[in-house]
């Protein structure tokens, strides 16, 4: 017979969305370490591959489409019936969508509200208004807080993402590396790793590559990551750029990839350039991405900004946001010093280890759950 985790309490995971991105991966990661004795239901609040991979998983997903705007208000009172057939103990909104559509489906039911913070995105009145309203905020990223007075501060608690054990054959990912972007095998590899949407920073990483050339002419730049369905143009900027300024034969663009890691593992420095958009989408608080390129001992340039510059402390490159020239002088910085490289390398993956694993995280949260199903 089957026990019952002690301590556990069941608890309902409402996901803003479906695309996978970082939320989505932090919540599989998380639901996978906390096994079902604490899983009442996962909800998901539109359709797509994430829901699909969460079905693979065998686990109770069900979809509440949830458009924007007025959409939000009857899609809420669909939300609210499945929450009261389920009777959660805590519900775990993940993600700024989420936690409006769960304090509006969860009022007057005494049904405690968690929300994960991610990203800095709607950041203002209301993310204001939901900390407010809700029972406590978990932050991945105390970076991410700023936006609260001193009375939500009080409830917020900040659970950095976590990343789980991490095994990676160098070599043969340096191998596949080489097969992608060609020419001398013993050229270095700068690579980014997102789709390819405005806020990840492809255009700061292109417009910034010759002057990396001019310093460290054998350079190459590997790009990995799908095109966003909704940002055509921006796909086709990326291109021209390339063109334009006679990369051709230095940018790869790999279009998405399954080994993503492997391609962190073979490059000789990760980029994450960043750049928020009109919500503040894209300002970084604690990306899986960066967390991956350290554990695997790769070093990393990126913009200061948000909460990146927390995450990396002292164990890679930090560059003025916005700043070109400037992140082209890192990066050539870094591949022209292999001694100070390979000390980037062993500081990050010393880093993860103590501050950013997976265990702790979902111990934490754990901890967050009992703590309000109690209150």
């Amino acid at each position: 017979m089957a026990t019952t985790a002690v301590g556990a309490v069941k608890v309902a995971f409402v996901s803003s969305h479906a695309h996978g991105g970082g939320s989505e991966r932090y919540l599989e990661l998380l639901l996978g370490e906390l096994g079902p004795d604490w899983i009442a239901s996962v909800i998901a609040l539109q359709e797509g591959p994430f829901a699909g991979r969460l079905r693979e998983l065998d686990y109770p997903v069900r979809v509440v489409p949830t458009p924007a705007r007025a959409g939000i208000v009857p899609a809420a009172w669909r939300l609210r019936q499945v929450l009261l057939s389920d009777r959660p103990a805590v519900v775990h909104a993940n993600g700024v969508k989420a936690a409006l559509s769960v304090v509006l489906a969860t009022r007057l039911t005494r049904i405690p509200v968690l929300w994960v913070k991610h990203d800095f995105s709607w950041d203002g009145p209301l993310a204001r208004g939901l900390g407010a309203a809700v029972d406590e905020v978990v932050a991945v990223s105390s970076a991410i807080t700023t936006t609260f007075g001193a009375r939500t501060r009080r409830k917020v608690r900040v659970v950095p993402n976590g990343l789980p054990a991490v095994d990676v054959d160098r070599e043969e990912a340096r191998r596949r590396v080489v097969a992608l972007v060609g020419g001398d095998p013993t050229a270095p590899v700068a690579s980014l790793i997102a789709r390819q949407h405005p806020a990840k920073g492809q255009i700061e990483l292109i417009e910034a590559a010759p002057e990396a050339l001019r310093r460290e002419p054998r350079l190459r730049f590997l790009l990995v990551g799908g095109e966003d369905p909704t940002q055509a143009e921006y796909a086709a900027l990326l291109r021209r750029r390339v063109d334009e300024l006679g990369l051709e034969g230095a940018v790869t663009f790999a279009g998405h990839r399954s080994d993503a890691l492997e391609m962190m593992a073979g490059s000789d420095v990760v980029v994450l350039p960043s750049v928020p958009d009109e919500r503040g989408a894209g300002k970084e608080a604690c990306p899986f991405a960066l967390l991956e390129a350290m554990a695997v001992g790769t070093p990393v340039t990126a913009y200061a900004a948000g909460g990146i510059p927390g995450v990396l402390g002292t164990c890679g490159r930090l560059v003025t946001e916005g700043d070109r020239a400037e992140l082209a002088e890192a990066i050539a910085g870094v591949v022209a010093d292999p001694q100070a490289a390979k000390e980037l390398s062993r500081c990050a993956r010393e880093r993860v280890l103590e501050s950013f694993r997976l265990e702790k995280t979902v111990d934490a949260m754990r901890e967050r759950y009992r703590a309000l199903a109690r209150s």
